[in-house]
């Protein structure tokens, strides 16, 4: 079991495989860290060679904003899309303790789209993926995601394997079925075979 199907196998059903988790773009975390960094870490270390004696409560100071930065980066590693050999699970970080999920499987996804808006979405390549349930008002979004056109390419490669993969085993399953109903049907003379005149 590799170390991501372990953090994300409570989402997964039995038999199912992480083959790609997609996250938000890095800089989404630079930005959201940028004031802890500044002002929970760089301030008392700063603090701390102007002050030395001030030692302890620059110390409980840097420990709090190191808890920040942590927290932050949870956040942001664990708000992810789930690329699985069955479907797309969303994953939600709410808080601290307070996770969410939503399951899209392949063969129910009407439609992806993704959208790049502004300067900083061109330049550093990342945005909205959006995936839509067929039937339904339903629809999952990444913000953010990194290199969104990507995702959405692998979405759809990973949807036609899951689809053929499918019709193979449906008609798999279908020819057994016949199989075995012509043999149930000969061993109890059911169906009588012409004899072929001489």
């Amino acid at each position: 079991m590799n170390f991501k199907q372990y953090l994300f196998g409570r989402y997964l059903d039995d038999g199912e495989r992480i083959l790609h988790v997609a996250h938000k773009h890095p800089i989404v975390l630079k930005v959201s860290t940028a004031k802890v960094s500044t002002f929970g870490i760089m301030v008392p270390i700063g603090l701390y060679f102007l002050f030395p004696k001030m030692f302890f409560i620059l110390i409980i100071w840097g420990i709090i904003g190191v808890f920040g930065w942590i927290y932050h980066f949870l956040d942001w590693y664990f708000d992810v899309w789930l690329l699985t050999n069955a479907g797309v699970v969303e994953v939600k970080r709410n808080g601290l303790l307070d996770f969410t999920s939503k399951r899209i499987e392949y063969h129910m996804i009407e439609g992806i789209s993704y959208t790049i808006r502004g300067f900083l979405q061109t330049i550093f390549n990342y945005g909205d993926t959006q995936i839509d349930k067929m039937g339904s008002q339903i629809s999952i979004i990444l913000e953010d995601a990194a290199s969104p056109k990507k995702l959405e390419r692998l979405i759809m490669k990973y949807q036609e394997k899951y689809v053929y993969d499918r019709s193979v085993r449906d008609h798999q399953m279908l020819k057994s079925m016949l199989s075995d109903m012509i043999a149930y049907n000969v061993q109890n003379e059911k169906i009588k075979i012409p004899k072929k005149d001489k």
